[in-house]
């Protein structure tokens, strides 16, 4: 077949309009109506000045900034370099800022001052979906995921190491500072660059050293960001974050699929056992309502959340961890208590008298068991226990709702919804690291962090109603007030 001619200097017939070259359907003006909607309140909250100033040179103004930011966010550009780039070279972002150029240093300045109160951005998209009935509220999902931190691995270190690292720094230091006093390094009012970074460092050592002093003996710190913790993920250890997100069903298009996420924290625990009523409570606050069910796996499980939960009327889908445990014939939910005489008596009718009163993970605990002699000589002995001394059973101040729980659990609408945990909440972690390039953090600090996972959330659930609007459904967009919630 013939070839197209390829010319590079082929002129235009009319001058050309930006607007014609960004389609109908683009993201660029899903995220231009979002913007243009907010209000001099929502601006407010945001702590920006939507008038801008009476004196000084003119500013870009904030609908532009804000707007290539998010855009940014929604297509896995976080960089304020990389933005300053895109606003140069993509049609899509020079229609956003109607080809005006920001540079990163500006860009950075608007996105350091105002991320934090971003948050009140992600209510905005909630309220929205729940005002226009996208939202499936009576199921909702909650599971954390890890995230690297922007902080090297071998930059993590323990107390005794970052001691020898300061005797290191120490002598190298004085070195340093004697070869400056004898003119043999840099001359000049200002100190030679390799003396400043090794006080630098010093500081930052003294600074992690006093910090290890308030934490549990053989915690580790990093030198480049102290927030972050060691963690455990499918690629080995590294240092990052808990990232924690509630997710409900979302109705995006005809095809009925989407995800929203109603909460959004991090933390910098390894573990989840004490996020469940946190994420419950923001979700709540987020959609103004109260989920008529939460799914979460079996690191939210404890008799303390499980308590907070039956309190708020919260109903929770949740196996233990110990589950395998309790499943076996001789677990201790097959004990049956006798409040007369505060004991236990096992499953081949030994009696287990109350032993002793312990702390287990800071919580106090009672401690029953049954004599070695009956033990050793019971035809369960080697399946029920092993040791000598006897079977001990140990029971919470919060077992009745334990034991509430586990017979719920049993019920077949509980294992049912169960069902749904992993298909509507893992995805969401899944896209946001992918597609939106956020498997390690940019941001150093664990504020600055909770900021930056809050603008993901924002942009996932962004993207979940821009598929609503591609779709043809008008969107009206709520006021970014706190919402109240009703039940």
């Amino acid at each position: 077949m013939p070839l197209r001619p390829l010319t590079r200097d082929q002129a235009w017939i009319l001058p050309p309009s930006l607007d014609e070259l960004v389609p109908r359907d683009h993201t660029a003006r899903f995220v231009a109506e979002f913007v243009d909607a907010l209000g001099p309140e929502d601006w407010a909250r945001l702590g920006v000045r939507i008038d801008g100033e009476v004196r000084g040179g003119p500013a870009y103004h904030p609908r532009l900034l804000l707007s290539v930011w998010l855009h940014g966010f929604m297509s896995g550009v976080r960089s304020s370099r990389k933005l300053e780039a895109a606003c140069r070279e993509q049609v899509p972002y020079m229609w956003l800022t109607g080809q005006q150029f920001p540079d990163h240093n500006t860009l950075w300045r608007f996105y350091a001052r105002h991320r934090e109160a971003m948050r009140a951005l992600l209510e905005r998209t909630v309220r929205t979906a729940v005002a226009m009935g996208l939202v499936e509220l009576a199921v909702q999902a909650v599971d954390g995921t890890k995230v690297g931190a922007n902080a090297s691995l071998y930059r993590t270190r323990t107390a005794g190491q970052l001691e020898q690292l300061l005797e290191r720094l120490e002598l190298s230091i004085a070195d340093l500072e004697s070869q400056n006093e004898a003119g043999e390094g840099e001359t000049g009012a200002a100190l030679p660059e390799g003396l400043v970074g090794q006080r630098e460092l010093r500081e930052r050592v003294r600074e992690a050293l006093a910090e290890l002093e308030k934490q549990p003996v053989g915690r580790r710190v990093n030198l480049t960001d102290p927030d972050a913790r060691l963690m455990k993920t499918p690629r080995g250890i590294i240092p990052g974050y808990n990232a924690q997100a509630m997710v409900s069903a979302a109705e995006a298009d005809s095809d009925g699929g989407g995800m929203l996420i109603t909460a959004a924290s991090v933390v910098d625990a390894a573990h989840d056992h004490e996020q469940l009523l946190p994420m419950v409570e923001q979700a709540r606050a987020t959609t103004g309502t109260t989920a008529g069910l939460t799914l979460a796996d079996a690191g939210y499980h404890s008799g303390h959340s499980l308590e907070d939960c039956e309190r708020m009327e919260q109903r929770v889908v949740m196996p233990e961890s110990r589950e395998r445990v309790l499943s076996r014939p001789y677990g201790k939910q097959h004990f049956r208590y006798d409040p007369g005489s505060d004991r236990y008596v096992c499953p081949e009718g030994q009696p287990l008298p109350f032993h002793a009163t312990n702390r287990v993970r800071g919580e106090q605990v009672r401690q029953y068991r049954a004599s070695g002699e009956a033990c050793r000589v019971c035809p369960a002995f080697g399946s029920c226990t092993t040791s000598p001394h006897g079977r001990m059973v140990v029971m919470g101040l919060r077992e009745a709702a334990l034991s509430r729980h586990r017979a719920w659990m049993e019920t077949p609408e509980a294992r049912a919804a169960y069902k749904r945990r992993a298909g509507l909440v893992e995805p969401v972690f899944g896209i946001i690291k992918e597609q939106l390039d956020a498997r390690r953090f940019l941001l150093r600090g664990l504020r600055n962090v909770e900021a930056e996972w809050t603008v993901l959330a924002t942009a996932f659930n962004l993207r979940t109603l821009s598929r609503a609007w591609r779709s043809g459904r008008r969107i009206t967009w709520t006021s970014i007030a706190v919402a109240t919630p009703t039940g």
